[in-house]
């Protein structure tokens, strides 16, 4: 009953050998980390999300947001915010966080 193993296993061994000359003759591989792609390694973003902020604690005050536009305005936009230098994640203002407003 061993013999039916080694077998079997000889078997698929060949057979995994095929398919991957077959891959590597259709396609290229490419090998590549972030060093290649021009990346740092040391990624230093934040979540700042809680009270509301206009400018982040890398000193940028530039901003990825998500808004909805209606008539040529910003109708509506979301409350999380990514920086666009660090990459930190904030609470976006709204008229209601300004300082001194009543309800």
């Amino acid at each position: 009953m061993k013999w039916v193993n080694r077998i079997a296993g000889s078997l698929l061994g060949l057979i995994g050998i095929g398919i991957m000359r077959n891959f590597f003759g259709k396609y290229q591989v490419l090998v590549f980390d972030k060093e290649d792609l021009g990346e740092e390694n040391d990624f230093s973003a934040l979540d700042l999300r809680g009270t509301p902020t206009h400018a982040c604690v890398c000193g940028s005050n530039v901003w990825y947001i998500k808004a909805v536009f209606d008539n040529y305005e910003i109708a509506t936009y979301f409350l999380d915010m990514q920086c666009a230098e660090c990459g930190s994640i904030a609470t976006a203002p709204t008229p209601v966080d300004r300082e001194g407003m009543e309800n």
